[in-house]
């Protein structure tokens, strides 16, 4: 079988959540976020985790046991042989690369039902993941839809502001096993300062 390689073109420079978003999830999570399964050195020092693992340490293949958990996927397209292993919920007949957004949010999904974190936010900035790989997987999820584009940052030591970016703007809750049906309800009191909610 030939193996894909990503090309260089395709990778993409890497961005950091928006600080509307990080700061209601923070409250959202009532001032502590245990976890960043994918972040960097210079990103957390915005959102303020208190574990998370850089792009070296590869989040995908650490354990993710924790009590609330804040991801953003990167943005760019991981290579089949940088995939998760091929289970029920990765099962492929074709070796391709795919958005980092699609494997990450589908590996959240696999630790989330194996119960490795309680609950958990995950912020995303693709339709196509957020509105249509979810249905094709059956992933039903209360959902944020943020009313204005993202203002997101590059991943650098002074965190630089984009200008302006075209991308929506996507926001998943993982609800928590206890007081469901009020954290559900919390979720929307506090994401609908972002956007609309569908719980």
């Amino acid at each position: 079988m030939i193996e894909y390689q990503l090309p260089e073109k395709l990778k993409q420079e890497d961005f950091v959540s928006p600080p509307d978003v990080v700061g209601v999830t923070t409250a959202f999570f009532e001032g502590s976020i245990d976890l960043d399964p994918a972040s960097s050195e210079h990103a957390n020092e915005l959102i303020q985790a208190q574990r998370f693992f850089t792009p070296k340490e590869d989040g995908l293949t650490q354990p993710w046991k924790a009590e609330k958990l804040y991801l953003f996927p990167p943005r760019d397209l991981i290579p089949w042989d940088k995939q998760p292993d091929n289970i029920s919920l990765f099962r492929r007949t074709r070796r391709y690369p795919k958005s980092a957004q699609r494997v990450w949010l589908e590996e959240a999904y696999r630790r989330y039902t194996r119960s490795e974190f309680n609950e958990g936010i995950v912020f995303l900035t693709s339709a196509e993941v957020a509105l249509r790989v979810t249905q094709n997987l059956d992933i039903d999820l209360p959902l944020c839809i943020l009313k204005d584009h993202p203002r997101l940052s590059k991943d650098k030591a002074s965190l630089p502001a984009l200008k302006s970016t075209r991308c929506l703007g996507f926001i998943l809750y993982f609800p928590c096993s206890k007081n469901t049906h009020e954290r559900i309800a919390t979720f929307q009191q506090k994401y609908s300062l972002l956007g609309r909610c569908y719980c």
